[in-house]
């Protein structure tokens, strides 16, 4: 079904809203062979997954209110969410699976779907359902991954905000940053087809979250104003998370 098909207005149909966060994710994608899916559940919950890592939302994206994000619930434990790394659509169908519901569509583009069975009646995005602009209100990534993290981290005074961080190093240089390297590492996962290239990308995530904490540390020791200093720290918890959850995936893992 194509989603142009569905534009006429629907009353409360979460089908409207969920087409809406569908084509907003995919605009200005920048990350190599990186993308979102988008399901609707049987309850209406709208639900996305996308193929890199577990909880990872790329830097300035949004996630509305009523949008839940299949690999960043913490009620599902975190060796069932590692089983979905590189597979979005298996992370649509198991979260819903572990909330004793199905999904009733998946969207994405046509290219997003071929070589997988959406397992659900699908809906495509064509490109002139992408909007220019992708910018959705709604919550951070860290308020996504811990909600109680972000209202801590928003509740601290300006003032206060350097007591949360470790002394500074005596070294004041930033580190190197090694990002764009380390990153590739995760993408290389995806062109391959071994069974095992979810575990695979999980460790080089860790690698990459690891070393992005240390830069976003940096940041926020060296801030002069307070809104970059609470970015900063912000993005520290965030990858600090982040790097927990694919360590106990992988744990996890190799305990089965």
């Amino acid at each position: 079904m194509a989603a142009a098909t569905l534009r006429r207005p629907s009353g409360s149909d979460p089908t409207q809203l969920a087409l809406r966060v569908a084509a907003a994710l995919n605009v200005g994608i920048t990350d190599m062979g990186f993308f979102w899916v988008t399901g609707i559940a049987k309850d209406g919950t709208i639900v996305v997954a996308n193929n890199y890592g577990l909880a990872y939302i790329p830097e300035g994206v949004n996630l509305p209110e009523r949008v839940k994000m299949a690999t960043a619930d913490e009620s599902v434990p975190p060796g069932v969410r590692g089983s979905w790394t590189t597979y979005p659509i298996l992370a649509l169908h198991g979260w819903a699976q572990h909330h004793n519901s199905d999904l009733r569509a998946v969207i994405a583009t046509e290219d997003q779907f071929k070589g997988f069975d959406p397992g659900a009646p699908k809906i495509v995005l064509r490109p002139d359902d992408i909007p220019e602009n992708g910018r959705m209100e709604g919550r951070h990534r860290l308020q996504v991954i811990s909600p109680s993290a972000a209202t801590q981290l928003a509740a601290i005074a300006p003032t206060a905000l350097s007591e949360v961080l470790p002394p500074p190093p005596a070294d004041i240089n930033p580190p190197a940053d090694r990002r764009a390297l380390l990153w590739f590492e995760v993408f290389r996962p995806l062109l391959s087809n071994a069974p095992d290239r979810g575990q695979v990308q999980l460790r080089h995530f860790v690698t990459y979250a690891d070393h992005a904490q240390q830069l976003a540390l940096h940041r926020a020791h060296t801030a002069t104003e307070a809104a970059d200093q609470r970015a900063a720290i912000a993005d520290w918890i965030y990858w600090q998370h982040l790097s927990v959850l694919a360590s106990d995936a992988i744990a996890a893992a190799a305990a089965v």
